[in-house]
């Protein structure tokens, strides 16, 4: 063979023997991307396994994983990498890991914004996990600021009227609450009414539920006479509607009256609504007696609280007699009267003295308070005894005229109201003091002041 037959074959096996060595390469690094894909998927099922039993903690393991793994396979900057950073940063922010929860929304964030545009409509999430631990941290103007662009590519690419900006006002809601702005907080629950009627239709059920929502703010909020007038609409629409659900009518009937038995003013008005609600389960073909029992139920709490212990007295009987009409009913009823159950609930204050409206608080030291009392067989608070106060004398007299003016459902047992000893009452507040000896200031007034406790903020996951 001559050297240039030889050349030729050498070449031609040299280029056999690199594609063989790059086949066999990259069919190496197939069977790799394969095996990883795999394994991210059976991370991806744990995580969402941990995740939905609300195991957080345990959940953070497969969720860091499976960005690890996206990453190898994918690249750094791949779009495919954004659901499992959502993951992580909604996992982060549920162990109330808030600041790791905020680098990873914002690596979140920059990735959509590489691979789509500044108004893509996968922002919203990580915006939205921005924002909520803003919110955990006080920082409420960034926190609106961030919700506020979350809120316009939402609109840009869903419409104005969508249910999916939901969640984004009630975040919102709580960024103004915050920052102490009502008005503005009232403007983002409302506003969701407004959503909810375009969207699904003025008369459609599913505005009933915005409804319910709104009418929950404005107690929360404090705000009764806006908590009634919703519950008047909902009771407009639930009595005209063909077909309508008893419960949901029933526990509007309840929450109208409850709204009225909150002012304390007018009896006829917070019991009216409930006898409403007696008539109408009354004209059911079957009437649901379990039904009737809880309108019977806050019918003797409403008389009880205004004073009026004889009517009381007679509706809780009524309760034992749908024993009569109903033997299984016995449990459900023993088990609601077999302890006293407050009514009127007046509470101590948290903070002692109170200051002038519209003086700080100011320098505060902690205190406690302990009460023994017992409930008479009318429901009244009687043998009240401070058994522990630390420092002594500053909260007690005014903690016990409290427990005077509390009102009780009373314990029964087989029809007969019984009364109950041995209740005990703890309580921790702060004392106001004047100055850097803590000397007491005087009481200025006995109004109280309570806390409001509130759901978790929802889970930016999506």
């Amino acid at each position: 063979m001559d050297s240039d037959s030889k050349n030729i074959f050498l070449n031609v096996c040299l280029a056999l023997m690199l594609f063989i060595s790059g086949a066999t390469s990259s069919f190496s690094q197939e069977n790799e991307d394969l095996e990883k894909a795999e394994l991210r998927n059976k991370y991806q099922k744990e995580f969402i396994d941990l995740y939905d039993q609300k195991l957080y903690l345990q959940s953070l393991r497969p969720a860091k994983e499976i960005v690890a793994l996206t990453r190898e396979i994918f690249g750094e900057k791949s779009y495919r990498l954004i659901t499992p950073l959502n993951n992580l940063g909604s996992t982060y922010y549920m162990i109330e890991e808030y600041e790791l929860a905020q680098e990873v929304f914002r690596e979140c964030i920059q990735l959509i914004e590489v691979n789509s545009n500044i108004i893509s409509p996968e922002l919203s999430s990580p915006l939205y996990g921005i924002a909520l631990t803003l919110n955990r941290f006080g920082q409420y103007e960034d926190a609106i600021k961030v919700l506020d662009r979350a809120l316009r590519i939402n609109h840009v690419n869903n419409g104005l009227y969508n249910p999916d900006q939901i969640k984004i006002h009630d975040s919102l809601t709580e960024s103004y609450v915050g920052k102490k702005d009502v008005k503005n907080a009232n403007h983002h629950q409302s506003f969701q009414v407004f959503i909810s009627k375009k969207y699904y239709g003025i008369n459609n059920s599913n505005v009933d539920e915005s409804l319910i929502k709104l009418a929950k703010w404005y107690k929360r909020t404090g705000q009764i006479y806006s908590e009634r007038e919703i519950h008047k609409e909902l009771l407009d629409r639930q009595e005209t509607r063909t077909g309508a659900d008893m419960a949901s009518l029933v526990e509007t009937y309840k929450n109208l009256s409850f709204s009225h038995r909150r002012e304390g003013i007018d009896l006829f008005q917070s019991t009216n609504p409930l006898k409403e609600a007696l008539e109408a389960i009354d004209l059911m073909e079957t009437p649901d007696l379990s039904l009737k029992f809880e309108v019977l139920l806050d019918l003797g709490d409403t008389y009880i609280s205004y004073g009026r212990i004889m009517s009381a007295k007679k509706v809780y009987l009524e309760c034992w007699k749908l024993i009569n009409e109903d033997e299984s009913m016995r449990e459900a009823i023993e088990d609601r009267f077999s302890k006293p159950v407050r009514v009127r609930n007046i509470e101590i204050p948290k903070t002692y003295p109170l200051p002038p409206v519209g003086e700080e608080i100011g320098k505060t030291i902690p205190g406690s308070i302990s009460i023994n009392y017992d409930v008479d067989e009318n429901g009244q608070t009687i043998n009240i005894e401070v058994i522990e106060s630390n420092p002594e004398g500053i909260i007690d007299r005014e903690a016990i005229k409290i427990i005077d003016r509390v009102i009780y459902r009373p314990k029964y047992s087989e029809a007969e109201a019984q009364p109950t000893e041995g209740l005990n009452i703890s309580h921790q507040y702060n004392i106001r003091v004047t100055d850097i000896d803590n000397d007491m200031a005087e009481p200025v007034g006995t109004d109280t002041i309570k806390d409001t406790s509130d759901a978790p903020l929802e889970n930016p996951i999506e």
